[in-house]
């Protein structure tokens, strides 16, 4: 699996994570599926927070190309830098979800995270409460089970950010009325180089996870 994940990974990295090519106006890449389950990765590439640059979160992108292969599921995520999806109050990022749930009947929103953990979780649910949720507020439990499974250590944080009505997850429950959850991957985990058992690991989880929602 290593070799195909930097193979996947290689788009991103390029030109230390600005992207394949920084000059195009593509912003986003869509790719098409045929189960009902949308995954997104939107800091795949470093993004633009005012005049600051936020550094990428390497194989989230690298992750979902994968997954969305594996699932026979959609996937959105960026290959260039441009402002973060996640902060901006209008983002045609977003706006692409909207209609990618719209136009495909999506049912379910899995937004690809990574992030530093103080403790050793591999993985965090995000839900802000619940209240992206829509009602299947057993989607945690469904997830931390599979965990269990698989040795992956499973975490429900519901704590929203600063800001949560600007987030992906947010707007596509609000607008759209699915399920829509941030998955926060412990980036040590997450590092196919060092850590690849564990990488396998965690596609199982959610590929099962993804799969069971059909």
């Amino acid at each position: 699996m290593k070799d195909e994940i930097l193979g996947l990974e290689s788009d991103f990295a390029n030109n230390e994570y600005f992207g394949t090519n920084v000059w195009t106006e593509e912003k986003y890449r869509v790719l098409s599926g045929k189960i009902p389950v949308l995954l997104s990765a939107p800091h795949s590439v470093n993004q633009l927070r005012g005049d600051d640059v936020r550094s990428a979160e390497k194989y989230t992108g690298a992750l979902t190309r994968y997954l969305s292969s594996s699932t026979s599921s959609y996937a959105i995520f960026q290959l260039f830098t441009h402002a973060d999806p996640n902060m901006d109050v209008e983002h045609n990022y977003k706006n692409a979800i909207v209609n990618l749930i719209e136009s495909y009947g999506i049912k379910l929103l899995i937004d690809i995270h990574s992030s530093n953990f103080s403790d050793d979780s591999d993985m965090d649910v995000v839900t802000n409460q619940k209240t992206t949720l829509c009602g299947f507020d057993d989607i945690p439990e469904k997830i931390k089970k599979i965990g269990l499974k698989y040795d992956v250590k499973v975490d429900e944080n519901n704590v929203p950010n600063k800001n949560p009505e600007n987030e992906i997850i947010a707007v596509s429950s609000l607008i759209c009325g699915i399920p829509s959850i941030r998955i926060v991957i412990n980036d040590k985990k997450l590092d196919v180089l060092s850590n690849n058992n564990k990488f396998e690991n965690i596609c199982k989880v959610l590929e099962e996870f993804i799969t069971s929602f059909n």
